[in-house]
């Protein structure tokens, strides 16, 4: 029995092997082309590992404190309003020379402010910018008699008026209750020359001081005496009541010295129409005893023209921005002479 059961494991076993040969037989029969493939290990390149680069970072940096803000100053003192501006429409046989005396500016400020040059000629018709004048009286206290009693003008407490349109020096006296004498006298002025004031001229209107309130002046003598100011130059040609036709050649006039000019001083000579009394008068300054007039002071209209004219003595103290003298007066001006002269028309 036991080699019955060998002999039969045995037979058992070799055919299994054998179908199992003959199944392996038959799937390599049927398999396609194999394809042999070879694994060649390759290199897989590693991400970089990242580094972190170490950059500058600077410093925070001092911050200065704001710089103080300057404290506001005090309140600029206001400056003065500025005048109109006035024209003056150029007539047949005006000249730049003759406005500059007629207003009494420089004639370059009349060409600097309405932009030519000064040797241009101005044309009849032509409308011109006339600049006003900037005059400064001045500031020197009088001793006066007025009345019988003596009285001090205080140009230490003056109040400088500006002329406006309409003022004159004898309303301003009768407001202000300033006596007209006092005025002229601080001012250096005639009283021919202050009625003849123009919009824009200051006047000082002192305080007058009476009495006990007039301060002492320095010297042995306690009262100060008054001395009379000196009298202008006489007047020599042409002669009081002369008469000038149109044909009639220029006009010198000429003057007696009174005394030897100052550096400082010059003689004032005015020429007015009174048959104008609207006009101003011309002036002229020279530092001769005679004057030339010029043909641009000829009046204008029809027939013999009734001319005053005046000789003062003034020292001249500067330049006003205009290019004109800033002066005073010297002493009173002459006595005033009359001659006739023809007309333009």
């Amino acid at each position: 029995m036991r080699q019955l059961l060998s002999a039969g494991l045995f037979w058992v076993v070799a055919v299994l092997m054998a179908l199992g040969l003959a199944v392996m037989w038959l799937a390599l029969r049927d398999e396609g082309p194999r394809v042999m493939a070879a694994f060649i290990p390759t290199t897989t390149p590693l991400p970089p590992t990242i580094t972190n680069t170490p950059t500058w970072t600077p410093l925070p940096s001092e911050t200065l404190p704001p710089s103080p803000m300057p404290s506001p100053s005090g309140t600029p003192a206001p400056t003065s309003t500025p005048r109109e501006a006035r024209f003056h429409t150029v007539a047949a046989g005006e000249t730049l020379f003759g406005l500059s005396l007629l207003y009494r500016i420089s004639a370059d400020s009349i060409a600097q402010a309405n932009e030519f040059d000064l040797n241009a000629p101005i044309q009849s018709g032509q409308s011109l910018v006339i600049p006003w004048p900037t005059a400064t009286p001045p500031l020197e206290s009088v001793l006066l008699e007025i009345n019988g009693q003596p009285v001090m003008a205080d140009a230490a407490n003056c109040e400088i008026i500006t002329i406006q349109e309409g003022d004159s020096a004898y309303a301003l006296s009768a407001i202000r209750g300033v006596p007209i004498e006092a005025i002229i006298a601080i001012n250096r002025q005639t009283q021919e020359s202050i009625s003849l004031l123009q919009p824009g001229d200051t006047l000082c209107i002192p305080k007058i001081l009476y009495g006990d309130t007039i301060p002492p002046t320095a010297g042995p003598s306690p009262t100060p005496s008054l001395t009379p100011p000196p009298g202008g130059p006489a007047l020599l040609y042409p002669a009081d009541g002369a008469t000038f036709d149109a044909a009639a050649g220029p006009i010198v006039l000429q003057w007696a010295a009174v005394k030897d000019l100052a550096e400082d001083e010059w003689y004032m000579v005015e020429v007015r129409d009174l048959d104008d009394r609207d006009s101003l008068p011309h002036r002229g300054f020279t530092r001769d005893q005679s004057l030339r007039v010029p043909d641009e002071w000829r009046p204008g209209g029809a027939g013999p023209r009734r001319m005053q004219w005046q000789v003062s003595i003034v020292a001249v103290t500067g330049r006003r921005s205009d290019g004109g003298f800033i002066y005073t007066f010297r002493g009173t001006a002459g006595a005033p002479s009359y001659f006739s002269w023809a007309g333009t028309d």
